[in-house]
C-alpha cells in the first residue's frame, strides 16, 4: 500500500506539471519575451538573472524547510494517512501550485515587488499598506521562532552547529568561485557537494565546544544581518543550491528504501472527524498539513527573492509551481515516516509530545536502512537536514523582511541594505529573549505563547495572496476562475478556525483578542478586494456596452 501511495503521488505530480502547469502558462500567457525585473534592475545584490535550475534550489530551500514534514505528520497522527494524502495533492496541485505561481507572475509584472504592494496597486493604497504590515508581522514572527529553534538546537547539538558551520563556508567558497567565473556549475557541483555532505561527518566527529543558547541567539543574529546584505550570488543562492542537495538526497534515497523497505502502515487511515488536540478535521485539517499543501508563506518568497532573480517568464512555471509540487511529495514522504510507525514508536522516537521532527527521523531511518544505511546515521542526517533549514529560513526571512520595509517607506538605496536590515532585526531581537504566559499560564518563549494562532494566520495570508492574484487577472483580461475557487477555500477555511480561537480563548484574552483582530483584518481586505473586482466588471461592462 505504501509503494503504491508513493507511485501514484509521483505520477500525479509529474501529469500535474505537465498539464496544468501547461494550462497556467498558457491561460496567464507567459512570453519570453518580457524583460524580467531580474533582467531590468540587475544589481548584484538583491535583483540577480539566474539560471532556473540554481534558482529552483533557492526557491524550493526557502520554502520547504521543516514545514512540509511537520505540517503533513502532526495532520496524519491526528486524523489519519487518507485525508492528509488526498489534501496533500489536491492542495499542491490546485490551490498550493497556483498559489506559489500567481504570486511569482504577480511580482515580475510588477518590477519584482512584493505581493502586498501589488495589491496597493490593485485594490488601493490603503489596503496595501495594511496587508504589508500584516506580512512584516507575520516575517517578525517566524524569525523569533527560528532564532529560539536554532539557538536551542545548536547549544544542546554542538555536532549540528558544528556542521551547520561547514556548510556555511562551504557554501560561500562556492559562491565566490561562481562569481568568478572561472568554473562552471557543473564543475563546482561535483567538488562542492561532496564536501557539503562532508559536513556530517565533521560535525559527528568534531563538534564544537557547547555554549550558552543566548550566546548561539546573539552569534545567529550577526549570522542573519550579514547572510541578508551580501550579494544573492555569493551566499544566499549557493547555500540553497547547496542545501537542496540534502533534501534531494533525503527525498530520492528515502523513497527508494520507502519502495522496497517492505515497511507497512501502521496507523489508520481516517481517525474521526474530530482530534482532541488539533479540533475538528475541518478547519484544522488544512491549517495543520499547511506548507505541503499550500502557505501564505510561500507568497512572500515567491514575491521576495525568487521573482528577483527570475531570468525569463517561462522559469515562473519551473521553480514556482514545479517547487510546490516537488514540495508535496516531500510531505507524502514525511506523512509516510509517521505512517510506519506504531504508536508505542512515535512516543519512543517523539516522546510523550510526539515530537514531529523527532519521529520524522526515526520513520526516515527505517527507509534509508533498506538501502544499506545504518539506522543511526540515518537518523542523524535527517535530523541534520532540518536544522540545516532553520538557518536557511533565518536569513531569506531577514532578507524579505528588509524588502517589504524598503517598499513601505518607498526607500532603496545603499543605506536601506543596511539600516533597513537592522530594523528588520531590531523588533526579534528584542522579543526572543522575552516570555509571555501561553494558554496553561506558566511562561514560556513568545512565540509559543501565540502559536496556535500561527498556522491560521500563515492560511489567512494564502487567501489574500489569492485574491490579489484574482484581481489581477480580472484587471489583465484574464478568465480567473482557476484561481477564484482555491481563493474561497483559503478564505473559508482560516477564517472558521479564527472563529473558532475566538469561542475557546475568550476574546478578551491574548489569543482570543489576536484571532479577532485577524478576523477583522481578513474581512477588511476580501471586502475592499470583492469591491475592485466588482468596478472592474462594471468598468467592462461599460466599455463593451454601445
Amino acid at each position: 500500500m505504501l509503494a503504491l501511495i508513493l507511485i501514484s503521488s509521483c505520477i500525479l505530480c509529474f501529469l500535474a506539471y505537465r498539464f496544468y502547469g501547461n494550462f497556467l502558462s498558457i491561460r496567464c500567457k507567459l512570453n519570453d519575451e518580457r524583460v524580467t525585473p531580474a533582467e531590468e534592475k540587475e544589481d548584484g545584490v538583491d535583483y540577480s538573472p539566474t539560471r532556473a535550475s540554481v534558482l529552483f534550489g533557492h526557491h524550493f530551500s526557502s520554502i520547504a524547510g521543516a514545514g512540509p514534514i511537520v505540517g503533513p505528520i502532526l495532520a496524519a497522527m491526528y486524523f489519519g494517512w487518507g485525508p492528509t494524502w488526498v489534501w496533500i495533492l489536491v492542495g499542491a496541485i490546485l490551490v498550493g501550485g497556483v498559489h506559489d505561481f500567481g504570486s511569482t507572475l504577480m511580482s515580475v509584472r510588477n518590477g519584482g515587488r512584493s505581493i502586498a504592494d501589488t495589491m496597493r496597486g490593485l485594490v488601493g493604497e490603503g489596503a496595501g499598506k495594511l496587508f504589508m504590515i500584516f506580512m512584516l508581522l507575520a516575517l517578525v514572527y517566524v524569525i523569533i521562532v527560528f532564532l529560539d529553534l536554532t539557538a536551542n538546537t545548536f547549544a544542546n547539538k554542538p555536532e549540528v552547529a558544528t556542521a551547520s558551520g561547514w556548510f556555511i563556508l562551504v557554501a560561500f567558497i562556492f559562491g565566490f568561485l561562481m562569481r568568478s567565473g572561472k568554473f562552471s556549475l557543473g564543475q563546482l557541483a561535483l567538488i562542492f557537494f561532496p564536501l557539503t555532505f562532508a559536513g556530517l561527518a565533521v560535525g559527528h566527529y568534531f563538534p564544537m565546544l557547547e555554549l550558552d543558547k543566548s550566546l548561539w541567539i546573539w552569534l545567529t543574529l550577526i549570522y542573519c544581518f550579514v547572510a541578508a546584505v551580501l550579494p544573492v550570488g555569493l551566499l544566499l543562492q549557493p547555500r540553497d543550491f547547496l542545501s537542496a542537495g540534502f533534501l534531494y538526497a533525503i527525498l530520492g534515497v528515502g523513497l527508494i528504501g520507502m519502495l522496497f523497505s517492505g515497511e507497512t502502515i501502521q496507523m489508520p487511515a481516517f481517525s474521526g472527524w474530530e482530534s482532541h488536540k488539533l479540533g475538528m478535521l475541518v478547519p484544522f485539517l488544512f491549517i495543520t498539513v499547511a506548507c505541503g499543501a499550500c502557505s501564505g508563506f510561500h507568497s512572500i518568497v515567491s514575491s521576495g527573492t525568487t521573482s528577483k532573480q527570475i531570468k525569463k517568464e517561462s522559469d515562473v512555471r519551473r521553480i514556482s509551481y514545479g517547487g510546490m509540487l516537488m514540495e508535496g511529495v516531500l510531505a507524502v514522504f514525511a506523512m509516510g515516516c509517521v505512517a510506519v510507525l506504531t504508536m508505542s514508536e512515535q512516543i519512543e522516537f517523539g516522546g510523550e509530545s510526539r515530537n514531529p521532527v523527532s519521529i520524522f527521523a526515526a520513520g526516515a531511518a527505517k527507509f534509508f536502512g533498506a538501502v544499506g544505511i545504518p539506522v543511526n546515521l540515518g537518523s542523524e542526517f535527517a535530523l541534520l537536514a532540518i536544522s540545516t533549514f532553520l538557518l536557511t529560513t533565518l536569513d531569506t526571512c531577514t532578507r524579505l523582511t528588509r524588502f517589504l520595509i524598503e517598499e513601505l517607506f518607498s526607500w532603496r538605496n545603499e543605506t536601506s541594505r543596511y539600516l533597513g536590515t537592522a530594523m528588520a532585526l531590531t523588533l526579534p531581537c528584542l522579543l526572543v529573549f522575552q516570555q509571555f504566559p501561553g494558554t496553561d499560564g506558566t511562561l514560556q518563549p513568545a512565540w509559543k505563547a501565540i502559536w496556535p494562532l500561527f498556522g491560521a494566520t500563515n492560511q489567512l495570508l494564502a487567501a489574500l495572496a489569492l485574491l490579489t492574484f484574482v484581481v489581477f487577472l480580472k484587471v489583465s483580461k484574464v478568465g480567473y476562475g482557476f484561481a477564484l475557487l482555491p481563493a474561497v477555500v483559503m478564505m473559508v477555511m482560516p477564517m472558521t478556525a479564527l472563529v473558532l480561537m475566538v469561542d475557546e480563548f475568550e476574546i478578551f484574552s491574548l489569543l482570543g483578542g489576536t484571532s479577532a483582530a485577524m478576523i477583522l483584518l481578513g474581512l477588511f481586505l476580501m471586502i475592499i478586494s470583492w469591491r475592485r473586482l466588482t468596478k472592474v466588471e462594471e468598468s467592462k461592462l461599460q466599455t463593451e456596452s454601445p
